[in-house]
């Protein structure tokens, strides 16, 4: 019987097979009708009356018969064990009066024996046993109880001697010698019908039911075949032997083709918080620990990279708007989370995050960003350092909240770099390549009309350009308007007659920009602004070089008119009197420039589907692998910005060497998550169902659903194969992996964790086995050597195997199916018929839910060791499966649910203190946790099952921590925030349950040690306090 730990309100239990197997009634040895003859005969004297009963009583046989019937089994133990106490002189006593009464009725026997003159062999038995009797009793003490115990038992072994001697005596009254052998007939007859009716069951199971032991079920174990990297695709015949040891041999059942294909990566995404979450759980074909099958992972960027000449981003600052033109059928969101948009440059040390803005306004997505003249140099992708091999400097557009652009189209992307502040370019007069690190004479020494300087930059060759720019600080030139036009108002030219033309290189020509424009330019108070010659293109234009021509005035800038005119005045004032001298003229300066810098404006225009003359081209990243890109397809005229995803949580399934096959077959294994446990337990009434898809290098293409041979695993609730049959053309990315993908619609939370998924997953049975599984492991070669094979793994214990049935356990299905008659309708029944269907459960308790205005629920709650001997929780497919099985035995009108236990945390919080000299805190703190652990949990300890639905009291655990020996105080006692202030008789307790009928409470239990001069924490005095 269980023994109760709390408080709790009598209630039905639940059924535990131990206890079914033990109650069921049998007859076993029980004899219906009394055979045994000392027995009968110790009856018969109890009856008898007068003259009869003192013939009888005093005979040998009866007195014999008694002494048969002492039972002496345990005696010495018990005697021992009572020794010092009143039960010992008792035990004495009682023994020393048995053997008086029994000598005073052998006494009585032989005098009356004597007395007739009768001498036969009786009467010698009835003597020497009276003699041996009286021997016993000389002793005293202890010593006399042990003397009385070997003489009675030494007669108790002698007996069928003396009972021979007693019943061949030739001088027995006639009437008692008739007695005897009525006795032994009516013994014989009784022991006939016993027999008789004992065989009943086993006639009525055998020739009515037809009922016979179950014989032994063969094993079963599953192997994992890998073929050498040569063998490819081939098939193991039917028959093939696979050795288990020396005596046992598991076989395959039917032909098994053993294919190439390998499962090498699984990946686990699901959306949490608006966020993508990736987890690996397969890599290299090794699972990875994770506690449950969607575990919290790291964050998974999808979007595009863009590849571009447009993305050469060298010195100074530049200023990129990405710019995505969305389509008509695009639903924008009203605004954009908070770090939508991760942005990626490719520079030497690999992938780094640049910051950037994103918007969405007149159906533009812009992201737009800013490198500084600090900011390392954008290069193009290789494999070693960003995983990608790319032409050009690329970038990445990631987000991982996917909701925001789930709904987004687009057609084509622009790009648009602003650049300024470019020092690094060449510059070439007449003179040749100039040093831009000093100042630069651009229209050279003499600087006429048609003097040219031309500037080329490596960033700008390849950019679609609508602006160029190129910057410098003037020197030598006259700081105003005023002062220029003064210096050259002698030549009769002024400021605004400096006029540029400015041409590009573009295809093995120069091609004039513009019409012709100032050379120089003056701010509002007339003063000299910085050089500028701009380059304006109607269209964006490829160009490798620059040119900037001199264009007006005809003397330039009148070093050669200056000298014709140095040598006139000279020539005149040689000639005339010095008051007709004209002024020498100033010699005009020959411009120079410095601090130059660069700067442009370039576009383009990428398109989704590749063009040849367009060296930009934009890819879709994936959750597949961000080391690779896949090109996108226009479908009706745009592309989704993000690939829709059928439901938020997916499973991503890599196959190597998968080029040529047509059909995949993996065995994926199961196990409960241990993120579940206790407190997540599976429950009932939650359906997932997978869906699967290929890629294709474009697009996820759904897998036909008669393309699906098999789908064992129940939406990944339970083990078992997948098999899946594939198109003609395949696509297998950089890596050589084919990808599959399973999209799970329903309450995740049914299902299991990943342990394994394997290809080549082969099924065998025993060979004349007797049930017994296989361990795991015992399975790694064929009888016969096969050099196709590179290994054998067997990764489960064998499974699905029984040994043969003992006639017991025949008897005790059969009794288990006439109690309950295979319908339920006590609650005994239900539990009875869960545990007769399913070996695995230890326990099943049924609970009546009432509900308003309708017939109650029936609930019933399953323990099994099998899946968790901790929690006794079983995967939410098993539930399912025995509610089915169960239904059908019960009224339609009748609610069937199968549930796990409910665990339920409950927080103890208590502080104490005390006593003084405790040595060792430690352990009383360990006492005190276990005290209150036993009193809301007990089964935590003794590894018993629980029941569901129990309580405890708050005055209970009160009073079991305060009485703890080493506590001087007990100052606070929580149960879940709530407290009495008193336990006292007077005041009312609290019982602490589950919320459900089926909750178990879990205690976390908070101790906490107080000094001795603590105070109370808080207390209030009312206005009926007095000082007395």
């Amino acid at each position: 019987m269980k023994t109760r730990y709390m408080a709790t309100e009598p209630r039905h239990s639940g059924t535990l097979r131990t206890d079914m197997e033990a109650n069921l009634a049998r007859l076993g040895d029980l004899p219906v009708m009394e055979n045994d003859r000392d027995r009968l005969l110790h009856r018969l004297v109890q009856g008898s009356k007068g003259t009869v009963h003192s013939l009888l009583e005093n005979h040998v046989l009866t007195v014999l018969a008694d002494i048969r019937r002492k039972r002496l089994k345990g005696y010495p133990d018990t005697f021992a064990d009572s020794q010092g106490t009143a039960e010992a002189e008792r035990y004495a006593e009682k023994l020393r009066k048995d053997i008086e009464g029994w000598v005073e009725r052998l006494n009585t026997y032989a005098d009356r024996c004597w007395k007739s003159g009768c001498t036969g062999s009786a009467v010698k038995v009835a003597q020497e046993l009276s003699d041996r009797l009286k021997a016993a009793q000389t002793g005293t003490g202890k010593e006399g109880w042990y003397r009385m115990f070997r003489t009675v038992s030494a007669i108790q072994e002698e007996s069928d001697r003396y009972l021979r001697q007693a019943e061949e005596s030739g001088d027995t009254e006639p009437s008692f010698a008739l007695l005897i052998a009525y006795l032994k007939n009516y013994a014989g007859i009784a022991k006939a019908f016993n027999h008789r009716l004992a065989s009943l069951p086993e006639l009525y199971l055998k020739e009515i039911l037809h009922a016979e032991p179950k014989a032994a079920e063969p094993d079963n174990a599953y192997v994992i075949i890998t073929p050498t990297e040569t063998a490819g695709g081939f098939t193991l015949a039917e028959g093939t032997a696979f050795p288990a040891g020396e005596e046992m041999t598991y076989r395959t059942g039917k032909p098994e083709y053993i294919s190439p294909v390998r499962c090498t990566e699984v990946h686990a995404i699901h959306r949490q918080s608006d966020t993508l979450l990736k987890y690996p759980l397969l890599l290299n074909g090794e699972t990875q620990p994770a506690d449950s099958l969607f575990p919290a992972g790291q964050p998974v960027y999808l979007g595009w990279q863009i590849e571009s000449p447009m993305l050469a981003l060298g010195e100074g600052t530049h200023e990129v708007c990405i710019r995505f033109r969305l389509t008509a059928n695009s639903v924008q969101p009203n605004n954009l989370p908070e770090n939508a948009v991760t942005l990626q440059l490719s520079r030497e040390e690999g992938w780094t995050e640049q910051p950037c803005r994103s918007t969405i306004e007149s159906s533009i997505l812009s992201i737009s960003f800013t490198t500084n003249p600090t900011d390392a140099a954008t290069t193009a992708c290789t494999e070693e350092v960003h995983g990608i091999m790319t032409a050009y400097p690329a970038l990445r557009i990631l987000t991982a909240q996917p909701r925001w652009a789930s709904e987004l189209h687009f057609n084509h992307v622009e790009i648009e770099v602003k650049a300024s502040g470019i020092r690094n370019f060449t510059f070439s007069n007449e003179l040749g390549e100039a040093d831009l690190s000093q100042a630069v004479l651009p229209f050279g020494i003499q600087a006429e009309q048609g003097s040219r300087f031309s500037f080329a930059c490596e960033e700008t060759e390849q950019k679609p350009l609508t602006e160029v720019e190129l910057k410098g600080r003037w020197q030598k030139l006259p700081s105003t308007r005023q002062s220029f036009d003064a210096l050259y108002a002698p030549y009769g030219i002024k400021s605004s007659d400096f006029i540029v033309s400015t041409a590009c290189w573009r295809q093995g020509t120069w091609h004039s920009c513009e019409d012709n424009r100032p050379l120089l330019a003056f701010d509002s108070e007339s003063n000299l602004c910085e050089a500028k010659v701009l380059f304006r293109f109607n269209q964006p234009t490829t160009t490798d070089m620059f040119r900037v021509t001199l264009a007006s005035p005809a003397i330039g800038f009148g070093t050669a008119a200056y000298r014709k005119m140095f040598t006139e005045v000279m020539i005149h004032n040689s000639r005339c009197k010095e008051k007709d001298r004209k002024e020498m003229p100033e010699e005009p300066p020959v411009p120079g420039l410095c601090d130059m810098e660069l700067s442009y404006t370039a576009i383009t225009t990428i398109t989704v589907e590749e063009e040849s003359d367009n060296p930009s081209r934009i890819s879709r990243i994936t959750a597949l692998s961000e080391q690779e890109t896949f090109p996108a397809r226009l479908v009706a005229g745009a592309v989704s910005f993000l690939l829709p995803a059928p439901t938020t949580h997916l499973l991503f399934f890599a196959f190597t060497r998968a080029e040529q096959t047509k059909n995949v077959r993996m065995y994926i294994n199961m196990a409960l998550p241990t993120n579940c446990i206790p407190f997540g337990s599976p429950q009932p009434n939650k359906q997932v169902r997978a869906s699967w898809e290929l890629w294709n290098g474009h697009v996820w293409q759904a897998i036909p659903f008669e393309s699906v041979k098999a789908e064992e695993t129940n939406g990944f609730t339970q083990s078992g194969f997948v098999e899946i049959g594939l198109p003609q053309s395949l696509y297998t990315d950089r890596q050589g992996y084919l990808w599959l993908r399973a999209a799970l619609n329903g309450d995740t939370s049914a299902c299991l964790s990943l342990h394994g998924v394997w290809t080549n997953c082969i099924h065998l049975t025993a060979e004349n086995g007797d049930g017994t599984p296989l361990p795991a492991g015992t399975l790694q070669e064929t009888e016969e050597p096969d050099e196709r094979i590179e290994s054998i793994v067997q990764p489960l214990p064998g499974f699905g195997g029984r040994t043969a049935e003992t006639e017991e356990q025949c008897t005790l299905r059969q009794q288990m199916r006439l109690h309950n008659r295979h319908r339920a309708v006590t609650m005994k029944d239900y539990e009875e018929l869960v545990l007769e269907h399913f070996p695995e459960i230890d326990k099943a308790q049924c609970v009546t839910l009432p509900v308003e205005n309708a017939p109650s629920e029936i609930c019933i709650v399953v323990f099994s060791r099998t899946e968790d001997s901790r929690y006794f929780l079983s995967p939410a497919w098993k539930l399912e499966e025995i509610r089915r099985t169960v239904s059908r035995y019960t009224s339609p009108f009748v609610t069937v649910t199968v549930v796990n236990p409910q665990y339920e945390k409950i927080t103890v919080d208590c502080k104490v203190v005390l006593r003084e000299n405790i040595q060792d805190e430690g352990r009383v703190l360990r006492q005190l946790t276990v005290l209150a652990r036993n009193c809301i949990a007990p089964w935590l300890r003794t590894g018993e099952i629980p029941d569901s639905g129990d309580t405890f009291s708050y005055k209970e655990l009160h009073a079991r921590l305060a009485n703890h020996e080493a506590l001087l105080r007990l100052a606070s006692l929580k149960v879940d925030g709530f407290s009495l202030p008193d336990t006292g008789i007077g005041t009312e307790d609290r019982l602490f349950r589950g919320t459900k009928e089926w909750g178990i409470l879990l205690p976390e239990i908070n101790i906490e040690l107080l000094s001795p001069d603590d105070g109370i924490e808080e207390a209030e005095i009312g206005g009926n306090f007095i000082i007395r």
